[in-house]
């Protein structure tokens, strides 16, 4: 395992969640704080219900967003002194899994990401 994974979540939809600590240290006593989350939903047709792409064809679809798709959400806390990066790290896990892994959990979840980067 990557040695920056920090927790791997099989989520009830068949995605995976990756948590990675991204943090670096700025000066001699501070860091910056990173979580990153990431989901790569590969994008096959069966991901899709015919009313969330409506009367777009599948292929536009792949061509324009390939495959597979990436969920990113990174938080950020600068100059969080040394003694302090654990918890703040964990703090931001923990307030990510309390808020967010329930949507991402979510059975349409992969099939409304892509369509939302297929529009962007």
């Amino acid at each position: 395992m990557d040695k920056t994974i920090v927790q791997q979540i099989a989520l009830e939809n068949g995605q995976k969640l990756t948590i990675k600590d991204l943090s670096r240290k700025i000066s001699t006593d501070a860091y910056q704080v990173v979580m990153e989350a990431n989901i790569d939903v590969d994008v096959v047709p069966g991901l899709f219900a015919s009313q969330i792409m409506g009367n777009t064809p599948f292929e536009s679809i792949l061509k324009k967003v390939g495959t597979p798709a990436r969920f990113k959400k990174r938080v950020e806390r600068n100059f969080i002194m040394a003694d302090e990066k654990e918890a703040v790290f964990q703090n931001l896990v923990d307030t990510f899994n309390t808020t967010l892994v329930s949507y991402l959990s979510k059975p349409d979840f992969p099939a409304k990401l892509v369509m939302k980067l297929f529009r962007e």
